[in-house]
């Protein structure tokens, strides 16, 4: 079996139905689902082209919401769509003039067609998928390139040109973009807040030197985000407060353990570190150091320290009032920092320092991945952010599974 996938800005699916009918026959296409929104279509031989022994299987998901824009949200398919925007920003490129149409063309995507072809894409199967591209003015990206036989991992045009692949190369000279009225007008367009956030913060970053990216989407403003509650942010840091120690070699585990035990905040304490705590060996240790960055970003955000201070710069915690830190050592009760922590800073405030640290975050990836020196230090940047995207409720993920997507 051999497949590909077709990107299109398209939300008519009921158009892959006509095509592939007026193609092979009507008897030899079985649709799963009322035509106008049909969830598989199975094409077996018939009455007209498609061999004996040969099927074509065609699926497809959309966006929740269809758009022109890509803004971070838990929609699968954009969570897709936001990766391969950052695979192809990545990228070297012979012609970057078509990467930057690529770029914007991954933007406006809003359907993604998943075909399988058995036993393989043959001479008519291949016809049948380019009249279907044309027909969805779609773009090809495939990792085993089936349809197009060649062994090189990329993104092809609707007449099988070559946009990019891994290597930079392409065969195309250019891409046309389209945006469709149909969803355009109903699109929500980012707020003004939003934007002038990332102008401000792309600016800031410039004026650091710190080469950023225009064409990196906007975050979730003030209407959409939902803050982790005053209680949950305290709760949390205290947690990391007292499992620091450990990393830092100050205390055991079995005595943080008992510490956590007793004061009720064992259940909530996650299962990483839970393990952590139970086998703190020196790899552990060390990356658990990390953490004291997160809790510089908690005790941030519940104005416990009045900022976050220079980006290239590890935290104090010894600059934290002791009145405002939450571990005191195995003596002291949390219940003192938990009941003093009773506000957080604005959803404003928040979103500025999230939006900043992923556009700074994405600036140290891209110089990973170009084998050039990061413009800041990666693992104070990865830290906050990841605390920042906590804070935000991005993607509704647990302190465990909190992902840092660039």
């Amino acid at each position: 079996m051999e497949n590909c996938t077709l990107y299109t800005h398209e939300i008519d699916m009921e158009k892959v139905l006509t095509r592939m009918r007026a193609h092979f026959g009507e008897k030899a296409v079985k649709v799963t689902g009322p035509d106008h929104h049909w969830e598989q279509l199975t094409i077996t031989s018939g009455k007209k082209l498609l061999r004996k022994g040969n099927t074509l299987i065609i699926s497809y998901r959309q966006r929740a919401i269809p758009g022109y824009q890509l803004v971070r949200n838990d929609d699968p398919v954009t969570i897709n769509l936001l990766g391969m925007h950052a695979f192809v920003q990545q990228l070297p490129a012979d012609n970057p003039a078509l990467q930057e149409l690529l770029l914007a063309k991954v933007a406006t995507l809003n359907t993604e067609v998943v075909i399988l072809a058995e036993p393989s894409f043959n001479g008519d199967l291949r016809a049948a998928i380019m009249e279907l591209a044309h027909e969805l003015d779609g773009i090809f990206f495939c990792e085993n390139n089936f349809i197009f036989k060649t062994d090189v991992q990329g993104f092809w045009d609707k007449t099988g040109a070559l946009l990019l692949d891994v290597n930079g190369h392409s065969t195309a000279t250019n891409l046309t973009v389209n945006i469709q009225s149909v969803y355009f007008d109903s699109q929500e367009t980012p707020s003004n807040a939003a934007v002038s956030r990332k102008q401000r913060n792309i600016q800031l970053l410039q004026d650091m030197n710190v080469k950023t990216s225009a064409s990196l989407p906007v975050i979730t403003d003030e209407n959409q985000v939902t803050l982790r509650s005053t209680a949950e942010v305290a709760q949390r840091v205290a947690i990391l407060a007292a499992v620091n120690t450990v990393a830092f070699g100050y205390l055991e585990g079995p005595a943080v353990i008992n510490y956590l035990q007793q004061h009720q905040l064992w259940d909530d304490t996650t299962d990483a570190e839970k393990a952590f705590l139970d086998n703190p060996t020196e790899a552990l240790k060390t990356s658990e150091t990390w953490k004291c960055e997160d809790i510089w970003v908690l005790l941030w955000a519940l104005k416990k320290v009045p900022s976050l201070g220079e980006m290239d710069a590890l935290c104090n915690l010894d600059m934290v009032p002791e009145d405002a830190f939450p571990f005191k050592g195995l003596t002291s009760n949390p219940a003192v920092f938990l009941a003093a922590a009773n506000e957080l800073r604005t959803a404003t405030e928040i979103l500025d320092a999230n939006d900043l640290y992923y556009r700074a975050h994405w600036s140290c990836v891209d110089a990973r991945l170009k084998g050039e020196k990061e413009p800041l230090p990666p693992g104070i940047v990865y830290e906050r952010h990841y605390a920042l995207n906590w804070l935000i409720n991005y993607r509704n993920q647990l302190w465990d599974d909190v992902t840092c997507d660039t």
